[in-house]
């Protein structure tokens, strides 16, 4: 955990808990020199990356366009472009991960112009995390998310064995699941019903956890 020495205390990073990613450094020291319009462009094309919402076309040529703005347009000044524009991903890919809840905007401006960033450039990450657009960034995040294919159907029925090749009389209920997933997957089990009732038991278990869990401060989020 990274711990910065500050006028009046001790400050603790709530952003890069570690230490601060390279391409980050590059932007911090190249935003002494920046337009505010460029940086901002920076955080639109960032957001725009981090969201899925852009088309890879559409990304490359914005950057492009950014890329023909500096004057003058050589190869360094291209690279550093590039740099820069990982730079800001890196920095509201981390960002974002703050809690709202838990952390106040003023901690997070404190954060972010400690290690180096302009007031005013710290103030339009601040909010992008803590503004009203913060609910549908969430939403278009989570919804790009990969994940794994989710149960989309359960049907079940329960069988009882009379006698089996070993026992003339056995009389043993088991229940038959058939599971299909949002992949188009299905898969048919059988469960006896003494492990029914643990496999009941422990999703009923974990459900009450995950409500619990959900109710934390630190889960919460604001709600605008």
């Amino acid at each position: 955990m990274v711990i910065m020495a500050v006028p009046g205390g001790v400050h603790e990073n709530v952003i890069f808990t570690a230490s601060v990613p390279s391409e980050v450094k590059t932007l911090v020291k190249a935003s002494h020199n920046m337009d505010k319009i460029v940086f901002r462009k920076l955080i639109k094309l960032g957001l725009g990356y981090l969201q899925g919402g852009v088309m890879q076309e559409d990304q490359e040529a914005a950057i492009k366009n950014l890329c023909d703005s500096t004057q003058p347009v050589t190869e360094k000044a291209v690279l550093m472009t590039c740099v820069q524009y990982a730079g800001i991903v890196s920095l509201l890919r981390a960002a974002l991960r703050v809690n709202t809840v838990t952390t106040r905007q003023d901690i997070l401006l404190a954060d972010l112009t400690n290690f180096g960033l302009p007031e005013e450039f710290a103030s339009d990450v601040c909010k992008v995390v803590f503004g009203p657009a913060r609910l549908d960034i969430d939403n278009q995040l989570v919804s790009n998310t990969p994940a794994l294919p989710v149960m989309t159907n359960l049907n079940w029925r329960v069988e009882v064995t009379i006698s089996t090749s070993w026992l003339s009389r056995v009389l043993e209920p088991v229940v038959m699941l058939k599971l299909e997933t949002s992949d188009g997957s299905s898969y048919t089990f059988q469960v006896p019903l003494s492990r029914f009732h643990q496999l009941r038991f422990n999703v009923a278990n974990l459900l009450h956890q995950i409500e619990s869990l959900e109710k934390s401060p630190i889960c919460k989020k604001n709600k605008v």
